[in-house]
């Protein structure tokens, strides 16, 4: 979600379909990411290019790296917050209880190269829960919320990594496919949303290309604070 103005327009058409309430579950997701870049790293020198070649090639390379950056956060931290914004404020004025899901990625907590803008937009997805409850006070019980870590799955945006290993090796024998995705995550829906609210949870992928195997960890992440010197 990129326009604001198109996810209030969704408004009335959803409240509808639902009769007049809230929607039930509310699951924010985007799976857009950098093409990965040189992040914080000058680029390798070009034979025979001159210094104001260098320094225009550089420009260039640099502000298309940040747009695309700007656009990964923007997508997935604005279209979230809006997406919460509109919906938690639905849920409590028709006094119907709605479960948020954000769909984040295990990037959030075990970072990758190449792509900051998605490391850092994951990251920022687990916050909201807890802002939510934060801000509802109150009326915290009408809207819950819970991250999805996600590892990597096979889409139209992954398809063209699905058999490099150097991607995905870390975490899986494979990349998962949509199904297999999207039956784990219905398996942990099916669990009672008070148990779901606040967690953090992270799908972990063992076995081998043959004979895969998923399952869902729990993840506490933990604040520690301590006196300078």
């Amino acid at each position: 979600m990129t326009n604001v103005r198109d996810l209030w327009a969704t408004r009335s058409y959803v409240v509808e379909q639902m009769g007049g309430k809230a929607p039930d579950l509310v699951i924010c997701n985007s799976g857009l990411t950098e093409a990965g870049y040189r992040f914080g790293r000058a680029l390798p020198e070009v034979e025979e290019e001159t210094v104001s070649e260098r320094r225009a090639r550089v420009r260039q390379v640099f502000l298309s790296n940040l747009e695309e950056s700007h656009t990964v956060m923007s997508t997935k931290i604005d279209g979230f917050v809006g997406m919460t914004h509109l919906w938690a404020a639905e849920a409590v004025y028709h006094g119907h209880e709605t479960q948020f899901l954000y769909v984040s990625s295990r990037q959030a907590i075990d970072a990758g190269v190449t792509v900051p803008g998605y490391v850092i937009a994951n990251w920022a997805v687990l916050q909201l829960p807890k802002v939510l409850q934060v801000n509802l006070g109150r009326s915290a019980e009408m809207a819950s919320g819970a991250c999805l870590m996600l590892p990597f799955v096979r889409t139209g945006m992954t398809e063209a990594y699905a058999e490099n290993e150097k991607v995905f090796g870390r975490w899986q024998p494979r990349m998962l496919e949509p199904f297999e995705a999207a039956r784990a995550v219905t398996e942990l829906v099916a669990r009672p949303a008070r148990e779901l609210n606040l967690g953090n949870f992270e799908l972990l992928v063992e076995g081998t290309v043959e004979d895969t195997r998923y399952r869902w960890k729990g993840v506490q992440l933990d604040v520690q604070e301590h006196d300078l010197e």
